[in-house]
């Protein structure tokens, strides 16, 4: 791992976020935001945004909702590893991911809120506490840029196992990866907040490029000779883009804010057009 890298993107994302330009992207999260205590009469300077409707015509007297503040989000962000991330062709997925993680963990930070890291393959990879220390984000980095993933597979499955059998209090969890494969967060959507940022090179989508090649497998380094022309890389993407379809659906019926962003792409920019809905 080059550790100039490792500078260059935290002085990078330190930057989006500290200096305004991306600083409040995570205040667009909804959370819980507040818990509801009690309902009471208004008085001058109280937001008539929470007025009680509902109990103002049943007594004749304006009614107001009062809340107790919630406690600062638990933000959990997931970095899914797999030999796919080890591909671009502008940059590499797992280099991307990396910056998008760094941008993340200095949002949540910068909003006062506790963030936990987790690197996941198919089991755990790495995880750092929960923590509001600034410090943190070069440790995530470090791991992110400095973990091996060929030979390993991303299984959002054994993910969704692991953080019911871990994680008993709601979380907001921002889940980071490329989102190969058979995928399901119905098991963990119901409890906890998902958002799920997907992160492709366009040329896996819309391979130009034509004849006969020796593919090998990231994760279990099979080998496969294929021979590949326009009408065969033309069925590769319409599966690709049946796939992705399908994903969203289960994203949209599991109330899961998603957005795909590309090696290409300026990150930060998609970042919080994702988060901002």
């Amino acid at each position: 791992m080059n550790e100039t890298i490792v500078k260059e993107i935290l002085l990078r994302a330190k930057k989006e976020v500290f200096t305004g330009n991306l600083g409040n992207s995570l205040t667009a999260l909804k959370g819980e935001g507040v818990d509801f205590a009690e309902i009471k009469e208004y008085d001058y300077g109280d937001d008539v945004r929470k007025i009680n409707w509902k109990a103002t015509a049943k007594t004749g007297e304006v009614k107001v909702n009062v809340f107790n503040v919630e406690r600062e989000l638990n933000i959990v962000i997931a970095f899914m590893v797999g030999g796919s991330i080890n591909f671009g062709t502008v940059r590499l997925k797992q280099e991307v991911m990396a910056e998008l993680l760094a941008l993340l963990s200095f949002s949540a930070l910068k909003n006062s809120d506790r963030l936990s890291t987790l690197f996941f393959s198919d089991k755990e990879e790495g995880f750092i506490k929960s923590t509001k220390n600034l410090g943190v984000v070069e440790d995530s980095l470090h791991q992110a840029l400095g973990i091996e993933p060929l030979g390993k597979v991303s299984d959002y499955n054994a993910f969704c196992d692991y953080i019911n059998a871990r994680m008993k209090s709601k979380a907001l969890i921002l889940l980071i990866g490329d989102f190969y494969g058979d995928i399901d967060l119905s098991t963990i959507a119901h409890r906890h907040e998902i958002y799920a940022l997907m992160v492709r090179d366009r040329f896996e989508e819309d391979p130009q490029l034509y004849g006969d090649f020796t593919l090998v497998d990231p994760s279990s380094f099979g080998e496969e000779e294929v021979y590949l022309n326009p009408s065969i890389a033309k069925e590769y993407k319409a599966l690709i883009n049946s796939k992705d379809e399908q994903l969203y659906a289960h994203f949209l019926e599991h109330k899961i804010v998603h957005g795909k962003i590309y090696t290409d792409d300026d990150i930060y920019i998609r970042a919080s057009q994702i988060l901002k809905g």
